[in-house]
């Protein structure tokens, strides 16, 4: 029993805190108000060439996709440059260089910077 308590501990302590966050209240203290409070979105980033695209599907993979990690969902909330001015998708070609930010849950990009000579 002791040493699931240690693990469990240990666990809670090395959970990002992204994780933990959900609920819970963000009101500064005292008085009312705070209300239901909400869950931090943690936000992940991948560089690399593009390896892969899916106009129809709307997805496009970074880099050698292990395990579906580079495999990033492209929605029309995202923000794609290329060469430092706004693109879109159909802009994006096989073997640009890219970073990306996305969405760690929903592997949906918020950010596409695409550059190419």
């Amino acid at each position: 029993m002791t040493a699931f308590v240690t693990l469990l501990l240990a666990f809670v302590a090395f959970t990002p805190s992204a994780v933990q966050a959900a609920g819970g209240s963000k009101s500064g203290g005292g008085g009312g108000g705070g209300g239901g409070g909400g869950s931090t979105v943690l936000e992940s980033r991948v560089t690399g060439y593009i390896t892969a695209i899916d106009y129809v599907n709307q997805t496009l993979t970074v880099g050698a996709s292990y395990y579906g990690t580079g495999k990033l969902l492209v929605t029309s909330a995202t923000k794609i440059s290329l060469n430092n001015v706004n693109g879109t998708l159909s802009q994006i070609k096989l073997g640009d260089w890219a970073e990306a930010r996305y969405i760690w849950t929903t592997k949906e990009a918020t950010k596409l910077s695409i550059t190419r000579p």
